[in-house]
């Protein structure tokens, strides 16, 4: 069983997603940045791309960030800022 941590995703109008996750994978300026429990405290803006978010069984959480936003995790509490978001259909 993977190690969970605290995760937030929201916009401007709604929180997205609030829950346990064990991983979570974002579109930073650089490339794509991935977040483990216990990752080191971290703060980076973001640009749009897409979010994933795993829970402990695997099962994937993904949305399209339809702007920019900022990431920060702290003390395993990943905040995710984001201007908007749309789902992101499954692959069948």
């Amino acid at each position: 069983m993977a190690k969970l941590f605290n995760a937030t995703v929201i916009t401007r109008n709604e929180t997205v997603f609030q829950g346990k996750t064990s991983s979570l994978v974002a579109p930073g300026e650089i490339g794509y940045i991935g977040i483990l429990a216990s990752h080191a405290p971290l703060a980076t803006s973001l640009i749009p791309g897409t979010i994933t978010l795993r829970d402990d069984n695997g099962k994937a959480t993904s949305f399209k960030s339809a702007g920019n936003g900022f990431l920060e995790m702290l003390k395993d509490e990943a905040l995710v800022l984001l201007d908007d978001v749309e789902p992101v259909k499954p692959l069948v």
